[in-house]
């Protein structure tokens, strides 16, 4: 598991024990990004959602291809991530959907440089969404200079 802020992490599949440590850290959500069926005897999103519900963490499913991030799941994700005081966890096969998500989510309102130092700080890569962070920074600044 990734610490990428205060209230964020990520990581590859999880299982009973990392819910218990999740829960222990206080995670109040988790959100799985993963599609189901990836990988023969994963356990489909019903099957997790039963077993994070269990251990009382609200659970979330925003299943996304590798490396396609539509608008429609970036703000999905955001909106995750944008509810309160929540503790969020979220994950896929690798952790790289997650932390992509989180980036593209928070280039929205966050300068790059800030996502890139948590990246760095957390060991994440996120160069494979770059171009999208920088396409989402333009836009920003368009709008700002026309509003």
């Amino acid at each position: 598991m990734k610490k990428v802020s205060s209230n964020f992490s990520i990581s590859g599949p999880i299982d009973d024990e990392a819910l218990e440590a999740l829960k222990a850290q206080g995670v109040t959500k988790i959100v799985n990004v993963r599609l189901d069926d990836e990988e023969p005897g994963q356990e489909n999103a019903e099957q997790l959602a039963i077993k994070v519900r269990s251990h009382g963490i609200e659970y979330v499913h925003i299943p996304v291809k590798a490396n396609s991030y539509s608008q429609k799941d970036i703000a999905a994700f955001f909106k995750q991530l944008a509810t309160g005081d929540d503790k969020v966890h979220a994950f896929c096969r690798t952790g790289n959907r997650a932390i992509h998500l989180w980036a593209l989510a928070n280039a929205h309102s966050e300068t790059l440089k800030y996502i890139e130092n948590q990246c760095e700080k957390s060991n994440c890569n996120i160069s494979a969404v770059k171009a999208l962070m920088q396409d989402i920074e333009r836009e920003k600044v368009w709008l700002g200079a026309n509003i």
